[in-house]
């Protein structure tokens, strides 16, 4: 009797450890991406030229002023 009671305690046991490993490397590997996503676009954030800041718009047309937006 024992031995039945045993068995799917044991079974599920190695499931649990099972799922437990595979989440934790999609864990680790969706930071790794995360990471490299964060670096990768703060790194072109960098290259580009920083624009002067936009004129306060009194001179400035409707049209200027939308291409500014």
């Amino acid at each position: 009797m024992a031995t039945a009671v045993l068995a799917p305690v044991g079974a599920s046991l190695w499931l649990d450890v099972t799922f437990g490993l595979l989440l934790a490397v999609s864990l680790i590997l969706a930071a790794e991406f995360l990471a490299r996503y964060a670096a990768q676009s703060r790194t072109v954030s960098r290259s580009q030229p920083r624009h002067s800041p936009a004129p306060s718009g009194a001179g400035l047309s409707n049209a200027e002023l939308l291409s500014q937006l």
